[in-house]
């Protein structure tokens, strides 16, 4: 059975500290309720952690793409499994997820963790690069500046410094422009504007 639900880990929790301070008190059980007091802050541990939340960040330090679409395809609602920080990560999880399979989903994600406020520099840093690599993919050129610097801007300590200098010198190799489309029709139609 999992419990998804973090308002029901919270009840779990409480009564299950109830239970350790019953065997404490009254029954003068003493390594019993301190098993259950121990359960109980478990629970209450993964009411703040969210514990597929953390075996999704695990499979995306190891780039293990199924592992983490499996982890969180165990969030169904992050509304109601979820506190208001971890919901930035879901999305920004999800975001990093459809990098590779769905541009357009994985903008709207990495847009959305922007918006639910991700708390660590690092990780906004990332977001923003992530943003530039999907305009630079849509092909516009002038977003993709923009986000690159401000991911540059934010990164002061220069651990994204290689991958910032992968994606500019990917926007100085890249002609988006009519004059260098490769379908004759849409440059033509330009022309004739």
């Amino acid at each position: 059975m999992i419990i998804n639900n973090k308002y029901t880990k919270t009840i779990i929790s409480i009564l299950i500290f109830l239970l350790s301070i019953f065997f404490f008190v009254i029954k003068k059980n003493y390594l019993f309720s301190f098993i259950l007091f121990t359960i109980s802050l478990l629970f209450l541990f993964f009411v703040f952690k969210n514990e597929f939340l953390l075996m999704a960040f695990i499979k995306a330090g190891k780039k293990d793409m199924k592992g983490l679409e499996k982890y969180l395809g165990y969030i169904k609602n992050p509304y109601i499994q979820l506190t208001k920080n971890q919901i930035a990560y879901f999305y920004f999880l999800n975001g990093i997820l459809f990098l590779e399979k769905d541009i357009n989903k994985s903008e709207f994600y990495i847009k959305k963790s922007l918006v639910h406020g991700l708390k660590f520099k690092y990780n906004i840093a990332i977001a923003k690069l992530n943003l530039a690599i999907v305009y630079l993919s849509k092909g516009n050129k002038e977003k993709a500046k923009l986000f690159l610097l401000e991911a540059k801007n934010i990164d002061k300590s220069g651990i994204l410094r290689d991958q910032i200098n992968i994606v500019k010198n990917q926007i100085k190799k890249s002609n988006i422009g009519f004059r260098n489309i490769q379908n004759p029709v849409f440059r033509n139609f330009r022309k004739r504007l």
